[in-house]
């Protein structure tokens, strides 16, 4: 089969090239799928130049795939070859950019006949993240204030749709020339993140002055201080970057709640509940999808072998919304 292969150890993002290698076989608790669409996400370009050292070569890269069972592995119950599926991978195993992936069952889910796998495929890193950011994390609820960085991109983009369906107000973060676009997902207030005079913009749309309860922070200022600066006492800190260094921040000032959210630690760590919870993300979304109430933020449909090059545009951060790469006949 073809993929996109880091051909050896240590090859980084200069080696990524497409490839044929075998076609993998279904484990137990496995599917085999005929990929249709797989999504480039940040992380993507991320492990291509650092490797990991589980990792054997040449190793596939892609995280996010949506595509038809075309094998079924040993024990494994309700899932029929024909079955349409969706998943976010395990970084640490042989990915996604390819004609064929393994998919584990547990962290797979059903994808309905009315949503494209084109569609399908851009959820699952930037989707998943922003779910478990809102709802697993900060509990979101109807009527709290969100502060979303990063608006325009894909976790921020998420996130801010699903906010605004679950009854918060959005006050989102993006360049002014995202503005209009950020709007048109669902936030109630944007702001350029440059503004010098954000922090008590922020504050001034926040009941009482007080500070927003929750904030999305896709970037890492470095110094906690920096984004403590909007939220309120015991409000939420959702970190999908490396979590802000604490130092400089007094004790019993903010009694904030830090979170950090990164979906491929649950497959380092082996931590199946979470694990499975993947799929139970993964199931909401596609219904999301299915009633026209989440928009895939598609930007840009590619092929396999122009995979490569999309890998150096998000390192360069050209790109705003999704790619995905066509693989089948999508």
């Amino acid at each position: 089969m073809k993929a996109i292969v880091v051909p050896e150890a240590g090859g980084g993002l200069e080696s990524v090239r497409l490839a044929d290698i075998p076609v993998p076989s279904p484990g137990p608790g496995e599917l085999r799928l005929r990929v249709e669409a797989a999504s480039i996400n940040p992380v993507d370009w991320k492990v291509a130049v650092d490797n990991k050292p589980e990792w054997t070569f040449p190793h596939v890269l892609g995280l996010d795939a949506a595509g038809v069972v075309d094998a079924v592995g040993p024990g494994v119950e309700g899932w029929s070859v024909g079955d349409r599926a969706v998943l976010h991978h395990n970084l640490w195993r042989p990915g996604v950019f390819a004609e064929f992936c393994i998919a584990p069952v547990h962290v797979t889910s059903r994808l309905p006949e009315s949503v494209s796998f084109t569609d399908a495929a851009a959820i699952p890193c930037a989707g998943y993240t922003a779910y478990q950011a809102l709802f697993r994390k900060a509990r979101l609820e109807a009527g709290q204030t969100i502060l979303v960085q990063g608006a325009n991109g894909g976790v921020g983009g998420f996130a801010v749709q699903l906010a605004r369906q679950a009854g918060a107000k959005v006050i989102a973060l993006a360049r002014p020339e995202h503005h209009a676009a950020v709007r048109k997902l669902g936030a109630d207030i944007v702001f350029d993140y440059r503004d010098a005079d954000l922090p008590s913009k922020v504050r001034a749309e926040t009941e009482g002055g007080y500070g927003v309860d929750v904030m999305l922070e896709v970037a890492n200022p470095g110094d906690a201080l920096k984004s403590l600066a909007f939220i309120r006492y015991n409000g939420h800190l959702v970190s999908i970057d490396p979590l802000p260094v604490m130092t400089n921040v007094p004790s019993y000032t903010y009694a904030a709640s830090i979170h950090e959210v990164a979906l491929g630690g649950a497959y380092f760590a082996g931590h199946l509940p979470t694990q499975r919870d993947f799929k139970v993300i993964g199931d909401d979304l596609m219904v999301r999808l299915a009633a026209g109430k989440l928009d895939p933020m598609v930007e840009e449909v590619i092929g396999l072998a122009d995979i490569p090059d999309a890998l150096w545009r998000l390192r360069r951060r050209e790109v705003t919304g999704k790619i995905v790469a066509r693989i089948g006949a999508a």
